[in-house]
């Protein structure tokens, strides 16, 4: 687990949640907040043989989705609407992002674990 404080009114607990949409049951862990839709964009790294067995945990294939047209301006928009909804939320409650593609290998990634 990342612990990240940021300033602002009182702690908010943050949870940021990766899904693969084609497992079974992916759905039902989206408890609420800011659903993420990664599925078609940007890049999947799993189109391209040499990536598709690594994840993205590897520098190469962290970076072919970072070099996505557009992605780092997605991540920043993301950021800015997390925050806005952390502002919103009660201190002592958390605050939710669910970040979903295909499979959960190379563009939803838990960094942290």
């Amino acid at each position: 687990m990342q612990i990240t404080h940021l300033p602002g009114r009182g702690l908010v607990a943050a949870v940021v949640s990766s899904i693969g949409v084609r497992h079974d049951g992916a759905h039902d862990l989206v408890t609420g907040g800011l659903y993420l839709d990664l599925c078609h964009a940007p890049r999947n790294p799993a189109d391209d043989p040499a990536m598709r067995y690594r994840t993205g945990l590897d520098a190469d294939v962290y970076a072919h989705v970072l070099a996505t047209p557009g992605a780092l301006e997605l991540i920043a928009r993301t950021a800015v609407q997390f925050l806005a909804l952390a502002d919103e939320t009660p201190v002592g409650r958390l605050v939710r992002l669910t970040v979903a593609c295909q499979g959960g290998r190379h563009r939803a990634v838990d960094r942290t674990t």
